[in-house]
């Protein structure tokens, strides 16, 4: 049997939390909603699988989904050298309105952004466009701007499905 779920947040782990806190104000117009201390006692450490801990944590609401930015002190490592490519890498995705509009404003702010917005042209996914805006840490945020299939109520439906042996090429090759 099948446990019924909903998304309720992604956690991730920041650095520095006003520097990450700043970015998301100015990039996303997201500001925090709750702000705590956490210090954690043995069961929650263990909860956890680490070592007790102190943790600062803010929320901050997109939409009906909660950002959990958490700074650990003590720090594992001061610095991210992940890549979207590694195993367990996770990262969240922006739906925005105009990309192209997205993209001026950000890289006129000086965010690093990998590549202008690449379109995909054909497919299931067709009219979607994506980039890849860098967070204060170097982490990625995917930030799209969907074609007509590509939102939860028409894969949901099961429209326009693709199959893994038939690839969807995105941007110009």
């Amino acid at each position: 049997m099948a446990v019924n779920v909903k998304f309720h947040h992604i956690g991730i782990t920041v650095s520095n939390l006003e520097r990450t806190l700043e970015f998301f104000e100015n990039a996303f117009g997201i500001v925090t909603g709750m702000a705590l201390r956490v210090k954690s006692g043995n069961q929650t450490a263990e909860a956890l699988g680490l070592p007790e801990h102190e943790q600062r944590v803010a929320l901050l609401a997109a939409g009906d989904v909660i950002f959990e930015l958490i700074e650990f002190h003590p720090a594992r490592r001061e610095s991210y050298d992940g890549r979207q490519d590694d195993v367990g890498y996770a990262y969240p995705c922006f739906s925005v309105e105009d990309i192209d509009a997205a993209y001026d404003e950000w890289t006129r702010l000086g965010y690093k952004i990998n590549a202008r917005p690449q379109v995909t042209h054909a497919g299931p996914v067709a009219g979607s466009k994506f980039m890849v805006l860098k967070d204060p840490d170097g982490k990625n945020i995917e930030i799209v701007e969907t074609g007509k299939y590509l939102v939860a109520s028409n894969i949901r439906a099961g429209e326009a499905t693709a199959s893994l042996d038939n690839p969807v090429i995105i941007g110009k090759h």
